[in-house]
């Protein structure tokens, strides 16, 4: 997102999907993109730029997410790409500062090292707390 590169825990990851048909729920939070049927089960679709704030440059489209499981609940987690797996070695991750391009330390497991890139490893639980799901779920009944 934005010129950074981000990662999510590959436990926590269901699928990588295409987005299609994505159904946008009126008077909804910001980054609450919409609903979308993943094979006969309804998925919500969080933007996870807008979540974090990260600024984008030019047109918004909707093309990949990455389904993930949170509190028991299936989320779609919109990114501008999905690039690979990166396997971390765990002296290659130092612990997260306390924001990195506005955004805050508490959403940010650590920062990881691959060859001479830094990506930042964030931590979905925590940006999609109960809170924010139990509120999306008000939005979608």
């Amino acid at each position: 997102m934005g010129d950074e590169e981000y990662a999510i825990p590959i436990s926590l990851v269901d699928e990588i999907i295409k987005i299609h048909n994505l159904i946008r729920i009126p008077k909804a939070k910001t980054y609450f993109a919409g609903i979308m049927d993943i094979r006969g089960k309804v998925v919500k679709m969080v933007d996870l730029a807008v979540k974090l704030t990260v600024p984008r440059e030019g047109e918004i489209t909707y093309d990949r997410a990455i389904v993930v499981k949170v509190s028991g609940q299936s989320v779609g987690i919109i990114v501008d790409k999905v690039a690979n797996v990166v396997l971390f070695p765990p002296d290659s991750i130092n612990p997260p500062p306390p924001s990195v391009k506005g955004i805050s330390g508490r959403y940010i497991t650590g920062i990881g090292k691959k060859d001479d890139r830094f990506i930042i490893i964030i931590d979905v639980e925590k940006i999609l707390g109960t809170e924010e799901l139990t509120e999306l779920g008000n939005n979608v009944g």
